[in-house]
């Protein structure tokens, strides 16, 4: 509902980790309750973070970095999925996203992935099973999986190991 909807983001991801000032965009009867919380933590953004920000965006390299980050990540997205492809047994599907650095798997409904977590950390992968981005915990055979980090070997081993980790 556009009327009980809030849209937030932040530099950190676009312009430097750690870089902490963002924005709010949604009705103004919610954002006036917010404005009003975040003036309680503290009076005001650093001048200098707030300048900073203004110059990245009206510079152009606001725009210029976003056409390299998103060909970037694309491509290591691309390449985790033909990694999927290639590896991942049968009854497992996965998302294709058009948006962020990560992607979910399904598995088959026989597998609990909060179960199957320390064996695959024993073996050197890791990963975020699903059931913790639902509050009452459904999802337990989907797990999150990250492809911005990671080199291409890296990747692949990683992807045959957890595909060896789901087999048995």
């Amino acid at each position: 509902a556009p009327e009980r909807t809030i849209h937030l983001g932040s530099f950190s991801k676009i312009f430097a980790p750690g870089f902490r000032l963002g924005w709010a965009i949604g009705p103004e009867e919610l954002l006036d309750s917010i404005y009003v919380c975040k003036q309680s933590l503290d009076l005001c953004p650093p001048v200098l973070d707030q300048y900073l920000a203004a110059e990245f965006m009206s510079s152009g390299a606001l725009d210029r970095n976003l056409k390299k980050s998103i060909a970037y990540y694309k491509e290591k997205r691309d390449y985790m999925i033909a990694l999927l492809e290639k590896y991942m047994p049968e009854g497992v599907s996965w998302t294709h996203p058009e948006g962020g650095l990560f992607l979910f798997l399904t598995l088959p409904d026989s597998i609990d992935t909060v179960s199957l977590y320390d064996k695959a950390l024993s073996a050197g992968v890791a990963y975020v099973a699903g059931s913790f981005f639902y509050p009452d915990g459904s999802h337990r055979k989907a797990m999150r999986l990250n492809f911005s980090f990671l080199d291409k070997n890296k990747m692949e081993n990683g992807i045959k190991i957890l595909s060896e980790v789901i087999t048995h």
